[in-house]
Protein backbone atom coordinates (compact mmCIF):
# COMPACT_ATOMS: atom_id res chain seq x y z
CA UNK A 1 0.00 0.00 0.00
CA UNK A 2 1.31 2.90 -0.82
CA UNK A 3 2.23 6.40 1.86
CA UNK A 4 -0.99 7.94 -0.11
CA UNK A 5 -3.32 5.10 0.51
CA UNK A 6 -2.08 4.61 3.99
CA UNK A 7 -2.89 8.59 4.49
CA UNK A 8 -6.16 8.45 3.10
CA UNK A 9 -7.47 5.63 4.84
CA UNK A 10 -6.08 7.61 8.15
CA UNK A 11 -7.88 10.55 7.17
CA UNK A 12 -11.17 8.04 5.98
CA UNK A 13 -10.67 6.36 9.97
CA UNK A 14 -11.04 9.37 11.43
CA UNK A 15 -13.83 10.63 9.35
CA UNK A 16 -15.53 7.80 10.48
CA UNK A 17 -15.12 7.33 13.92
CA UNK A 18 -15.32 10.94 14.69
CA UNK A 19 -17.68 13.06 12.45
CA UNK A 20 -20.14 10.38 12.49
CA UNK A 21 -24.43 11.68 13.11
CA UNK A 22 -27.86 11.89 12.39
CA UNK A 23 -27.39 15.58 11.86
CA UNK A 24 -24.23 15.28 9.57
CA UNK A 25 -25.77 11.95 7.50
CA UNK A 26 -28.45 14.54 6.10
CA UNK A 27 -26.29 17.45 6.32
CA UNK A 28 -23.01 16.21 4.19
CA UNK A 29 -24.88 14.59 1.10
CA UNK A 30 -26.58 17.43 0.47
CA UNK A 31 -23.49 20.04 0.37
CA UNK A 32 -21.58 17.30 -1.92
CA UNK A 33 -24.73 17.78 -4.01
CA UNK A 34 -23.76 21.09 -4.41
CA UNK A 35 -20.55 20.19 -6.16
CA UNK A 36 -21.96 17.66 -8.22
CA UNK A 37 -20.69 18.79 -11.80
CA UNK A 38 -19.96 21.73 -11.52
CA UNK A 39 -23.48 22.72 -11.09
CA UNK A 40 -23.00 25.35 -8.72
CA UNK A 41 -20.40 26.82 -10.96
CA UNK A 42 -21.29 26.92 -14.23
CA UNK A 43 -25.00 28.32 -12.57
CA UNK A 44 -22.86 31.11 -11.28
CA UNK A 45 -20.88 31.62 -15.04
CA UNK A 46 -23.82 32.05 -16.34
CA UNK A 47 -25.43 34.33 -14.35
CA UNK A 48 -22.05 36.22 -14.58
CA UNK A 49 -22.01 35.86 -18.38
CA UNK A 50 -25.68 37.58 -18.59
CA UNK A 51 -24.51 40.35 -16.86
CA UNK A 52 -23.08 42.69 -19.09
CA UNK A 53 -20.95 44.51 -16.34
CA UNK A 54 -19.35 40.49 -15.13
CA UNK A 55 -19.11 39.09 -18.23
CA UNK A 56 -15.42 39.18 -18.11
CA UNK A 57 -15.67 37.10 -14.65
CA UNK A 58 -18.05 34.92 -15.81
CA UNK A 59 -16.28 34.27 -19.53
CA UNK A 60 -13.06 33.64 -16.53
CA UNK A 61 -15.25 31.42 -14.87
CA UNK A 62 -16.69 29.23 -18.06
CA UNK A 63 -13.41 29.07 -19.52
CA UNK A 64 -11.22 27.77 -16.22
CA UNK A 65 -14.28 24.97 -16.19
CA UNK A 66 -14.43 23.73 -19.06
CA UNK A 67 -10.22 23.38 -19.16
CA UNK A 68 -11.05 21.18 -15.93
CA UNK A 69 -13.24 19.12 -17.75
CA UNK A 70 -10.89 18.71 -20.71
CA UNK A 71 -7.45 18.56 -18.36
CA UNK A 72 -8.56 17.11 -15.42
CA UNK A 73 -11.69 14.84 -16.20
CA UNK A 74 -10.64 13.57 -19.67
CA UNK A 75 -7.44 13.33 -19.64
CA UNK A 76 -5.99 13.15 -16.00
CA UNK A 77 -8.31 10.98 -14.14
CA UNK A 78 -7.97 8.31 -16.57
CA UNK A 79 -4.05 8.72 -16.56
CA UNK A 80 -3.94 8.26 -12.97
CA UNK A 81 -6.61 5.79 -12.63
CA UNK A 82 -6.49 6.02 -9.15
CA UNK A 83 -9.74 4.37 -7.09
CA UNK A 84 -11.26 5.75 -4.15
CA UNK A 85 -10.49 5.10 -0.96
CA UNK A 86 -13.98 3.63 -0.15
CA UNK A 87 -13.16 0.79 -3.30
CA UNK A 88 -9.96 0.12 -1.49
CA UNK A 89 -10.94 -0.09 1.60
CA UNK A 90 -13.77 -2.51 0.46
CA UNK A 91 -16.40 -0.15 2.11
CA UNK A 92 -20.24 -0.73 0.97
CA UNK A 93 -21.96 1.96 3.25
CA UNK A 94 -22.34 5.25 1.80
CA UNK A 95 -24.30 8.03 2.18
CA UNK A 96 -24.38 8.66 -1.94
CA UNK A 97 -24.61 6.77 -4.43
CA UNK A 98 -20.64 5.48 -5.24
CA UNK A 99 -19.04 7.65 -7.52
CA UNK A 100 -18.24 5.87 -11.13
CA UNK A 101 -15.02 8.34 -12.08
CA UNK A 102 -11.76 7.90 -10.62
CA UNK A 103 -11.03 9.95 -7.46
CA UNK A 104 -7.95 11.71 -9.04
CA UNK A 105 -8.15 14.65 -9.47
CA UNK A 106 -10.91 15.47 -7.28
CA UNK A 107 -13.74 17.25 -9.93
CA UNK A 108 -14.95 19.28 -6.81
CA UNK A 109 -11.87 20.31 -6.20
CA UNK A 110 -11.14 21.38 -9.27
CA UNK A 111 -14.60 22.93 -9.78
CA UNK A 112 -13.64 24.98 -6.60
CA UNK A 113 -10.27 25.98 -7.92
CA UNK A 114 -11.30 26.78 -11.44
CA UNK A 115 -13.31 29.27 -9.36
CA UNK A 116 -11.38 30.77 -6.88
CA UNK A 117 -8.61 31.07 -9.73
CA UNK A 118 -11.23 33.22 -12.09
CA UNK A 119 -12.60 35.57 -9.55
CA UNK A 120 -8.48 35.89 -8.11
CA UNK A 121 -7.62 36.50 -11.62
CA UNK A 122 -10.68 39.00 -12.67
CA UNK A 123 -10.41 40.64 -9.31
CA UNK A 124 -14.43 39.98 -8.42
CA UNK A 125 -15.10 39.88 -4.76
CA UNK A 126 -18.70 39.80 -3.14
CA UNK A 127 -19.04 43.03 -1.96
CA UNK A 128 -18.77 44.31 -5.54
CA UNK A 129 -21.57 41.46 -6.72
CA UNK A 130 -23.68 43.17 -4.25
CA UNK A 131 -23.19 46.52 -5.27
CA UNK A 132 -24.70 46.08 -8.76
Amino acid sequence: MSWIQQIDFMILEWIQSHLQGAALDLLMPTITALGNGGWLFILLALVLLLSKRYRRQGCALAVSLLLCLLVGNLFLKPLFARLRPFEVAGLSELLISPPTDYSFPSGHTMASFACAGAVSYTHLTLPTILRV
